[in-house]
């Protein structure tokens, strides 16, 4: 057995999390709940923060509704990819015992790539919000859609709940030690200033990074239809400089870590001076970082027609034990209340009681006065810029998939060979015969993710899966090994 432990490992790990899931499913008695009329089960990524003031926010006024007490649960074993292995599970066994449910009310934040997921696996139930409130779908308070990002499917078992996009935390003291401008936009990562500065999480791991490095390959996409290529030529060359520009901000990564939310952490540190990272977490850090006279040493930017604004969702499970209290937790959400918690200042009316969210509100009728001047983020207005980034899942929604697992050999898995031929390329001014070899991405061209990375992935066969990946990750190492020694040669 010990020659195959690999083999046994693919059956072990999964029995684990089969076993695991009821310990993170399973009640768990706090301090207040038992004296709760009422309970609900909320699984969810989010902070503590937000779960605290929206979990008392609820309380307050579900009370001052109907009369009764309500507790709400707040289940958090990691991010969107923990939750997914640990809904897999359950909802694997519910169904193998013949139960609709899993003992969850709801599912709250996250991206809408994890709740497509679920919603495709028939997890939700329809939101009754959408019939008890439609006046806000039916006015564009809620829109259908916007930058090219649905806020909510025909199904309606899932809405977006807050609004998101993609951009660069950095350190302003560290900026200012090295004698470098600011970032504005993606490709400033990538320049070799920025060696050993740059701070990355994993894209397998986390979901919303994911996002955004498909966000970067899909701003040159654009730009190349822009140019007045062909749709067919626009993605190629697209994808290829894409490719080209994760490789450099890759080469001038620290590390990739497989938290999100570590990024802005080492950035605020001084342990980085940028990184990658979902609004909110750049922001919060900027909040929590901030001195007397109200400056942060950490800002956080989008990247000007690099990123889309999508949402982060709420949505009801299927066999829910609360249904008519998750419902009323929906609702509450959407409510101006509810919804001005993102982002009102602390000690305004209709703000947290403890500490800003810095999240935006999806209802676009609180970008207006008397309630914009109680934001903390007045002056960002989505609304008027989403239209600088029109996300097409057509271009790159079935390549996600596959780009996740393409950084994961061209970037991580042979992370040291890329730094020491970047560190080569940089000391001898890239030379042509070395960068080419460097950038040689044509395994993984943008068809080729389709035809070949994206095939065998959803084929089933882990072995085909694993040797695909060898087989992609030996390309990389090969190249970079070679473009450090014709780097040197050619420095000599």
């Amino acid at each position: 057995m010990r020659g195959n432990w690999k083999k046994y490992l693919g059956v072990f790990v999964p029995m684990a999390v089969v076993i695991a899931a009821p310990m993170i499913l399973r009640d768990d008695e706090t301090v207040g709940a038992g004296a709760a009329d009422l309970r609900l089960e909320v699984i969810t990524p989010h902070n503590e923060a937000i779960r605290r003031e929206f979990g008392d926010a609820f309380s307050k006024w579900y009370e001052l509704q109907t009369g009764k007490s309500v507790y709400v649960n707040w289940r958090q074993p990691g991010g969107t990819s923990e939750i997914k292995r640990v809904l897999d599970s359950a909802f694997t066994t519910a169904d193998a015992n013949g139960r609709e449910g899993i003992g969850l009310d709801v599912f709250m934040g996250g991206g809408v790539y994890d709740f497509s997921l679920q919603a495709r696996e028939g997890r939700f139930q329809p939101l009754d919000i959408f019939e008890k409130q439609g006046e806000l779908f039916e006015s564009g308070v809620i829109p259908t859609k916007q930058s090219g990002e649905n806020y909510y499917p025909p199904d309606k078992d899932w809405l977006g709940v807050c609004l998101s996009s993609f951009g660069i935390c950095y350190n302003l003291d560290s900026l200012e030690r090295l004698g470098m401008k600011a970032p504005t936009g993606w490709s400033d990562l990538g320049d070799p200033s920025y060696q050993k500065g740059i701070a990355l999480a994993d894209p397998t791991k986390s979901g919303s990074v994911a996002k955004a490095f498909e966000m970067l390959v899909q701003q040159h996409i654009h730009q190349e239809l822009k140019a007045g290529k062909s749709r067919e030529r626009a993605c190629e060359d697209g994808w290829r400089k894409g490719m080209n520009l994760i490789q450099r901000i890759g080469a001038n990564a620290r590390y990739f870590t497989d938290g999100a939310s570590k990024v802005p952490h080492d950035v605020a540190q001084g342990d980085a001076v940028a990184g990658m990272c979902i609004d909110f977490y750049g922001r919060t850090y900027n909040e929590s970082l901030k001195k007397a006279d109200g400056r942060s040493r950490i800002e956080f930017v989008s990247p000007v027609g690099g990123t889309s604004i999508s949402v982060d969702p709420v949505a009801i499970f299927r066999g829910a034990p609360n249904e008519e209290l998750a419902q009323e937790f929906v609702r509450f959400l959407y409510t101006k209340e509810g919804q001005m918690l993102w982002n009102a200042r602390p000690g305004e009316e209709m703000g947290p009681r403890h500490r800003a969210l810095r999240r935006l509100p999806i209802r676009r009728d609180l970008y207006e006065e008397p309630y914009l001047s109680q934001m903390i983020d007045a002056e960002v207005m989505p609304y008027e810029t989403a239209d600088e980034f029109m996300y097409d899942s057509s271009l790159t929604g079935k390549h996600f998939s596959p780009l996740r697992l393409i950084i994961r050999v061209m970037c991580i898995d042979s992370h040291q060979e890329m730094k020491s031929a970047w560190k080569a390329l940089i000391e001898a001014d890239f030379p042509k015969e070395a960068s080419e070899r460097f950038f040689d991405v044509s395994p993984v061209g943008y068809q080729d993710a389709l035809d070949k990375v994206r095939v065998t992935m959803k084929s089933g066969d882990n072995v085909s899966v694993m040797r695909m990946t060898n087989e992609l990750g030996r390309h990389f190492r090969e190249n970079y090994r070679a473009a450090e020694k014709l780097a040197k040669g050619g420095a000599r």
